[in-house]
């Protein structure tokens, strides 16, 4: 049973991919022909006609039929009596639906927005969570009442349901969902299949599907309303009913397809319906550019500048948030249709949205070079500015435009240097479009950019982000495409429309670039680029040396060892081999190792729990100042929390073995096979000795002769183990075992833990080889001696791996390292210290890796296996 979920399982993941792309697939197929036909000139030729007062025009219906979905906004403050300022509603309500109009399916992502942006407000709780859910249900009844209104007759579709019939069927499909809805409230098996019921059912307010449905037929028919007014613009002879009926057969489409935004499907479907009407694909493109543009595009611009103001929590947290949303109400829904998933853009909302509109920016600035200008304006620019200068501006826009993708992915991650790079661009950008051929409407929007992002300034404290040489190769291959796309619609948009008159086709072949320069100028700006990248990979900022403690640290250490408990890797500080990093208040420490450019804390700090938050939050932003990556090794389960907030996951790296004292004890059947060790070991005349330091040179010489034999030639282990260094085992107690010859057969030292004489722990083992049972031996009389000096709890140490993965619902790496684990032994015996620990009875206590989201896991487990192997820290 359970190979046949894992197989169902999978197969949904595969399902939820495919179906989308068949199904644009298939209306490819139905609209290949028109998609041929296209003519990227005439389509620019008919934008071009539109005067600056159509473009206002345009963006106040846009913007209008974008801002009909307050009135969703507004049901949740009635239905939760919630008392908030109109301005932080509209500023909330304008992030969530333009982020659900590009990204989102059925009112997910806006669902999800709303629940984390209002919950500053007080917001949360059952009865929140239940109207939040009850609006999101709701919001595709409005095109369902359209779709019913297509189907009576009120829209024409000049049969084209009639001569398709999975179009047909998609929109008696959608025209049913108002209907369900409706009934929700006397049909309570419907209401507990969609998950409603356990939310707590809809708003208790009898009028709330009335007011419901009301909100959703208001934002559906103003964005209908705008396509039909995009319509009339390039006076198409279409009428308004007409222009209503391909408008939902289209968003049908949209939503059937479970594509964000209805990207590709929404768009077919206009293609085939302006067909049907006897129109040219040119003029359904004209159209679907001027509707992306005018009511998706730039309210989701508007929508990224407020959203730079908020601050989202991590990935996690917005996943977690998500989750609880869409459990139970929608969680059908989503766990079948969550493609591609948003979470993975919403894990810091601010310098994301920042990056976009960046992004936005340097697409907006290839576009505006890549097709021709208007000639009007040219001609008028020519009298102030030379032909040298309009043509240096517009390859300057190629190369600023270029050189802003590469930016923002840095914006993304708040490095200062991209922040005045940006700066620099976007005032480049703006100056090259106004020179080029007077472009002020992108240049105004990019003028507005550069104000955001100045307002912005403080955000950006890093000295770099990551940027690995396969990165360098990843954007170089981006650029590339990008400019093959940017040949690509120069090229084709440089031809002379048919229909320009021979005075006119003068102007344009006048202030229109040759084939030969287009190319020139792309070659130009990828060659810069790929300078600049190769620049930036060759001279990433360095991690300032970290210096290893000396003698002041050491007792800067004892001294706070005197006030606050240590733990049971503190000991390992006094090695010398980690460096240290203290708080603020100098009331907390963590010692550190490095690899390369990965930062790796040995356990939890210790110090004040004040300080240790600080430190915490010190740690990760000296790390990000350097584009490195902060992680924290072997860390307890009780500071997962605090770990949590500043962003980390967690891998669970095994257990540790704690023997609680007072239970120890060699009596019963289980202990057989260590009374009889003992016994052995005792009648051939082995002796235990406890000796504390200072130690004679002769036993160091014969501790470093077992210490040589055991290790075989191996290199020793460092960082998470102690080594054997005669200063360091100067600094505690060591166990000895001497066979009837007085030599020493095995030893152990001690770890102090520093908690006021609870605990005390092993560290250092070794002994000679041949000698079966002889760590058993050594432990039983650590045991018991730990006991006699009246310690609580002797740690044994780690069990790698154990109890990893052992749940279905484990992460895939933890999944892994269980089958590392059960079948690894031959290269580490995994299971094998997990049973000679168990021997003595231990209470298991789980460690874990914290590391950052953004790092690449199965990487920095790497490079902490090489800092542990390579014993010497790396400077």
């Amino acid at each position: 049973m359970a190979g046949i979920i894992k197989r169902l399982a999978s197969f949904k993941s595969v399902f939820k991919f495919l179906f989308p792309v068949i199904i644009l697939l298939f209306l490819y197929t139905q609209t290949g022909s028109f998609i041929r036909d296209i003519k990227p000139a005439a389509a620019l030729h008919l934008l071009k006609q539109l005067h600056w007062a159509d473009h206002a025009e345009l963006v106040l219906v846009c913007f209008a039929a974008v801002g009909a979905m307050l009135l969703y906004d507004g049901l949740l403050m009635k239905w939760n009596k919630a008392q908030i300022p109109a301005l932080s509603v509209i500023k909330i309500s304008w992030i969530a639906n333009t982020f659900n109009n590009v990204m989102g399916f059925a009112g997910i992502t806006g669902a999800g927005l709303r629940l984390t942006l209002y919950r500053k407000w007080g917001l949360q709780g059952p009865a929140w969570l239940r109207t939040l859910v009850y609006q999101s249900l709701s919001a595709l009844t409005g095109l369902s009442i359209l779709s019913l209104l297509l189907l009576a007759g009120a829209w024409r579709d000049d049969r084209l349901l009639r001569d398709h019939v999975w179009l047909l069927l998609a929109v008696i499909a959608v025209a049913a969902y108002a209907v369900l809805f409706a009934l929700l409230g006397k049909l309570p098996r419907l209401g507990q299949w969609l998950g409603l019921s356990d939310a707590g059912g809809a708003p208790a307010s009898h009028t709330a599907p009335v007011y419901a449905i009301a909100a959703s037929l208001a934002e559906w028919f103003a964005a209908a309303v705008s396509f039909a007014f995009i319509v009339h613009l390039l006076h198409l002879p279409i009428g308004f009913r007409e222009t209503m009926g391909i408008y939902t057969a289209a968003a049908v489409a949209g939503v059937a397809s479970f594509v964000p935004s209805g990207l590709g499907s929404f768009d077919a479907v206009v293609l085939l319906a302006f067909h049907h009407q006897g129109l040219s694909s040119d003029q359904a493109l004209a159209v679907l550019l001027l509707y992306r543009i005018f009511y998706c595009l730039l309210p989701w611009s508007l929508g990224l500048a407020f959203a730079s103001t908020e601050w989202m929590p991590n990935k996690e947290k917005w996943a977690q948030a998500q989750h609880q949303i869409l459990k139970p109400a929608v969680k059908r829904w989503h766990s079948v249709w969550n493609w591609p998933s948003q979470s993975a853009l919403l894990s810091d909302i601010s310098a994301w949205a920042l990056a976009a509109l960046v992004f936005i920016s340097g697409i907006l600035l290839l576009t505006s070079s890549a097709t021709p200008g208007s000639w009007h304006r040219m001609h008028l620019l020519e009298q102030y500015v030379t032909p040298f200068t309009m043509k240096g501006s517009h390859q300057l826009a190629v190369l600023f435009g270029l050189l802003m993708l590469m930016v923002s992915e840095s914006l993304r991650f708040r490095v200062k240097r991209a922040y005045y790079a940006a700066l620099f661009l976007l005032v480049g950008g703006t100056a090259s479009l106004v020179l080029k051929g007077f472009e002020f409407e992108e240049a105004v929007f990019l003028l507005f950019v550069l104000l955001l992002l100045w307002l912005s300034k403080d955000r950006f404290n890093r000295k770099e982000a990551p940027f690995s040489l396969s990165r360098t190769f990843i954007w170089a291959a981006v650029s590339l495409i990008v400019i093959a796309l940017y040949l690509s619609l120069g090229l084709s948009t440089n031809e002379l429309p048919p229909e320009l008159s021979k005075f006119h086709a003068h102007w344009y072949a006048r202030y229109t670039l040759k084939d030969g320069e287009l190319q020139r100028e792309a070659v130009v700006a990828l060659a810069v680029t790929w300078g600049l990248l190769s620049v930036r990979r060759l001279f990433l900022p360095s991690l300032p040396p970290a210096p290893l403690p000396d003698q002041r640290d050491m007792a800067k250490l004892e001294q706070l060892l005197t006030q606050y408990n240590g733990n049971f890797l503190t000991h390992l500080l006094f090695i010398g081999d980690k460096s240290f990093m203290w708080a603020p208040d100098g009331n907390a420490v963590l010692a550190y190792g490095r690899y390369r450019k990965t930062l790796v804390a040995l356990g939890d700090p210790i110090g004040d729990p004040d300080s240790i938050r600080l430190l915490i939050r010190e740690f990760r932003d000296y790390a990000d100042r350097y584009a490195a990556t902060a992680a924290f090794y072997q860390v307890r389960a009780e500071y997962l929390p605090l770990y949590h907030e500043f962003g980390y996951r967690f891998f669970k790296l095994g257990e540790e073995a704690v023997v609680p004292l007072a239970r120890f004890h060699l009596t019963g059947r289980r202990k057989a096979d260590l009374r009889a060790a003992c016994n052995k070991f005792e009648r051939n005349g082995y002796t235990f000795g406890m000796i504390r330091p200072p130690f004679a040179p002769v036993l160091l010489s014969e501790l470093k002769d077992v210490s040589d034999e055991w290790l075989g030639g191996r290199k020793e282990k460092g960082f998470t183990l102690g080594t054997f260094k005669e200063s360091y085992l100067e600094l505690a107690p060591i166990a000895v075992l001497r066979d009837n010859e007085g030599r020493v057969a095995a030893f152990a030292s001690l770890m102090p833990v520093y908690d006021k004489g609870v605990s005390v722990q092993i560290d250092l083992m070794r002994h000679r080889k041949g000698l079966n049972g002889v760590m058993d031996v050594l432990f039983v009389h650590l045991l018991e001696w730990a006991k006699a000096e009246g310690y609580e709890t002797f740690n044994l140490g780690m069990a790698p791996l154990a109890s990893v993965g052992e749940s279905s619902y484990s992460y895939r790496g933890e999944r892994l390292a269980r089958w590392v684990f059960l079948k690894g032994n031959q290269f580490y015996g995994f299971q094998g210290i997990r049973r000679f620990k168990e021997k003595f009875d231990p209470e298991w206590e789980p460690r874990y890796l914290a590391f950052p989201q953004n790092s690449l896991f199965l990487k920095l487990i790497m490079q902490i296996t090489r800092m542990i192997s390579k014993g010497e820290p790396r400077r």
